[in-house]
């Protein structure tokens, strides 16, 4: 995948969020979806140690994220 790729994809995804917030739907259970549908393909395409690694990794990165902005 390259740059230009992952951009759509980025934008897509971002504009399928949206609309499922202005549907009604909670921005948690939205956030919710999302990551269990990664974790699900991580799960699928990584093997144990790669897996744990990179939650291990996401759990780290999550600490250093701004808590005060909304997100719709």
């Amino acid at each position: 995948m390259d740059e230009e790729q992952l951009e759509e994809a980025t934008v897509k995804l971002h504009k399928l969020v949206i609309e499922l917030l202005e549907d009604g739907l909670s921005p948690l259970a939205v956030a919710g979806v999302v990551q269990a549908s990664a974790t699900k393909m991580y799960r699928t395409l990584l093997d144990e140690q790669e897996f744990e690694k990179l939650m291990g990794d996401v759990v780290n990165s999550s600490k250093h994220l701004e808590s005060n902005k909304t997100f719709h």
